[in-house]
């Protein structure tokens, strides 16, 4: 004996079963949202002096920026920076070779080295 299987159709059967699901899902997501806010960024401090502190990902410039004070800032500021830059640029040609490998991959630690420990430094001042 064979049963009838009835063949539902993208519209309206699919449609009011998709917008139902996204109705309750959105309707929870309020209602978590609602129950638990969270807090947008630090709490200001009208009294207390204004120290302006860089993101994360810039830590490692302004640390470096604080070596290089006065006539040789464009040093820290750019040139450093830049050589950075032409270094990670360079890794193809450093990687040619019959040492290549290891010269690229000192090179590439040695930036790394220097993203982390200037990042590391200023971190554990705050």
């Amino acid at each position: 004996m064979k049963e009838a299987t009835v063949e539902k159709k993208f519209y309206p059967d699919y449609l009011v079963e998709i917008l139902a699901v996204a109705l309750v899902i959105g309707m929870a997501t309020l209602v978590l949202s609602m129950s638990y806010p969270k807090e947008l960024g630090r709490r200001i401090s009208f009294s207390a002096p204004f120290s302006p502190k860089p993101e994360w990902f810039f830590l490692w410039f302004f640390e470096i920026l604080k070596y290089f004070k006065g006539n040789f800032a464009f040093i820290g500021a750019v040139v450093l920076p830049a050589i950075f830059i032409v270094t990670l640029v360079m890794i193809p040609f450093i990687d040619s070779g019959g040492r290549g490998r290891i010269r690229a991959t000192v090179a590439i630690g040695l930036i790394y080295l220097c993203f982390i420990v200037f990042t590391i430094l200023p971190a554990l001042d705050y």
